[in-house]
This record gives structure tokens, sequence and C-alpha cells, in this order.
């Protein structure tokens, strides 16, 4: 059974400390982007999602504007916060770098989070990705939205995070 949301008026919770691991992650021009996955809890009764974990995979790439991750590396990770977690902490959703100030999705990224809401093994009706732009001055624009398979809807728009 598939637990529904109302993705228009999500409410997204963001962990502190999910905040303040995440300028670690900022692509340079120089290195290659860098990505993965984010983890959380749903309460379907509040419309509200917490993100609290972040993992890193490792990339089949090495190139500044491309990333491909490790699933079989991320999989056996998400199995190992959920088993801990006994089951309240689950996958919802990707992260990625991205080598510009003011992160947007590519024509690549919309396809991608279709596609994983489609390959994916989930309990609610959607799915989150984040895109971290370049750090700036100590700060960092992130862009957040929501993909329910069939569209994806920016839910945060540049939120800068230091």
């Amino acid at each position: 059974m598939t637990l529904k949301f109302n993705t228009n008026n999500l409410d997204i919770n963001i962990n502190q400390s999910f905040l303040d691991v995440l300028p670690k992650y900022s692509q340079t021009l120089k290195t290659p982007e860098r990505g993965g996955v984010i983890m959380g809890e749903l309460y379907p009764n509040k419309n509200l999602v917490v993100i609290t974990n972040i993992i890193e995979s490792p990339s089949k790439l090495k190139r500044n504007n491309r990333y491909e991750m490790d699933v079989k590396y991320i999989q056996k990770e998400i199995n190992k916060i959920w088993k801990k977690s006994k089951g309240t902490v689950t996958y919802l959703g990707d992260w990625h770098t991205h080598p510009e100030i003011n992160p947007k999705p590519s024509l690549i990224d919309y396809y991608t989070f279709s596609k994983n809401y489609f390959n994916s093994s989930i309990d609610q009706n959607f799915l989150i990705y984040i895109i971290l732009g370049l750090k700036v001055k100590n700060d960092i624009l992130i862009w957040i939205g929501v993909c329910n398979g069939i569209k994806t809807k920016r839910k945060f728009g540049m939120s800068p995070i230091n």
C-alpha cells in the first residue's frame, strides 16, 4: 500500500544536522559532480516529511557536468540505515551537485527523476530531489523538487545554506 501525500502542500522539514553537512559536498568548477540519496521519516497524517540522512555514492563518472550513482553501494547503505532505524527512516530521493551558482534540473535530470520514481520500491507517492549549486562566499544555493512520477514541481527555490 502506498502512503498518499498531497504533494502540492507537502511540508518538508530538513534537520539542521543535514544542512550542516551539505556544504562539504559542494562542487567547484574544477571538481566532478557528486551525489547520492536522501533518507528520512514519513508522517502522512501531517503531510510531513523529515529529511534526516544524506548518503554520498561514489560516481562511476569523473566529470564536472555528469554524475552516475553506484547503485549497489547505495543500496547497501540504505539498507543499513533502514535496519538501524527499525524501518522508520526510508529512501526519499536523490541529491547531486551542479557546476552552476543557481542550480536547476537539466533535461537529463527530469528524465532521471521520473525513471527513478517508477523503478524504485517506495512507500510514498513522491520522491524528493535536491540539487546543490556552487559555493559562493560560504553560501550554497539549493534547488528542491518533488516528483510524482509524471511531473516534478519545484518545492523550494534558491535557499542559501552556509
